[in-house]
């Protein structure tokens, strides 16, 4: 499996204090893919210009002579009611011949959906169809997929219904590997459900810290976490051998997953939940880790130069783990 760089496993603390590579430009995540013999870059699509010609070319003869790849992104706006990021990204990716564009559907995180309660996020989801139909017209004509990320608001059941719903073959998952756990499923069953339409992958790993409602899931190096890597890139590897993933280790805050309240439950459809429930709730108990503080330098207050060196050492480490799987 070909994996890459995402920008969102570092912040913008690396251009404050200074550093030496700043991921959150295009030539930055370059010199890291080089540094650690991966594969692609992912970044933001607001980072291109695609009426820029001179600058287009630059990017794309540098990527090119290093036999990279690049993933565009866009952000989490509200597609029901303005489609026009994602048609713009589609734009940029054409423009730096990026052959996905990842997208999220909500700015809804830790799986807790009961700020629109139940109706409200079902209409939330019905209310996607037709924009997103819009939308893959144009990727269709360009040759352009879309993945949709579980960004920790969308369950597997929900995210293959809505694709089925919009109908287009191009149309699929950015699937977020540690993030199937925010929505009580675990990463195995998720990834299974939504295989025929899995377009690109997140490598994300988290530590467990259990609370009085549930979980704490704080970024980690990968390997060092809950997630069964050598199983996940297996399935990947014999299912969606096409597929490539990248590095994307993060929130820089840990994320409460209140699963113990019965309420946060209340969005979420009817499906064959139990055993994945248990499932995943087992796994999070077994790895939860009480005695260690579940903060992040950044929820700490720390310097600029502790927060990029935290960021950057975890991202080391993940290589370093890959490469120790044979999986880089």
């Amino acid at each position: 499996m070909k994996i890459g760089v995402c920008a969102w496993s570092f912040t913008g603390a690396h251009k404050e204090s200074g550093g030496a590579i700043d991921p959150h430009t295009p030539d930055g995540l370059i010199d890291l893919a080089i540094r650690h013999g991966l594969k692609s870059i992912e970044g933001a699509t607001g980072w291109w210009d695609p009426t820029d010609a001179q600058a287009i070319d630059s990017f794309r003869k540098r990527l090119a002579s290093e036999g990279l790849a690049v993933f565009a992104d866009t952000g989490s706006g509200n597609l029901a009611s303005d489609v026009s990021p994602l048609t713009g990204a589609i734009d940029v990716a054409v423009a730096i011949g990026s052959p996905i564009v990842r997208t999220t559907i909500s700015g809804l995180l830790e799986g807790d959906r009961r700020s629109l309660g139940a109706d409200g996020w079902r209409a939330h989801l019905e209310g996607l169809i037709d924009p997103l139909k819009g939308a893959m017209e144009k990727a269709e004509a360009l040759g352009i997929d879309v993945g949709l990320e579980n960004h920790q608001d969308i369950c597997s059941h929900e995210l293959v219904w809505l694709c089925e719903q919009v109908g287009s073959a191009r149309l699929g998952v950015t699937m977020d590997v540690g993030n199937a756990y925010a929505v009580g499923e675990t990463p195995l069953a998720f990834a299974r459900r939504i295989l025929p339409i899995l377009k690109h992958v997140h490598f994300k790993d988290y530590t467990v810290h259990g609370s009085e409602s549930g979980f704490r899931l704080k970024r980690c190096a990968l390997g060092e976490g809950i997630v069964d890597w050598p199983a996940m890139i297996a399935l990947f590897e014999a299912e969606a051998p096409e597929v490539q993933g990248c590095i994307e280790l993060g929130a820089t805050q840990a994320r409460h997953i209140r699963l113990f309240e019965p309420d946060w439950w209340s969005t979420y459809p009817e499906r064959p939940f139990v055993p994945d429930a248990i499932e995943a709730i087992g796994d999070l108990h077994r790895q939860n880790q009480p005695e260690i503080d579940w903060r992040t330098p950044h929820e700490c207050d720390a310097d600029a130069t502790s927060r990029a060196g935290y960021e950057m050492s975890q991202f080391d480490a993940s290589t370093a783990y890959l490469k120790s799987i044979a999986a880089i």
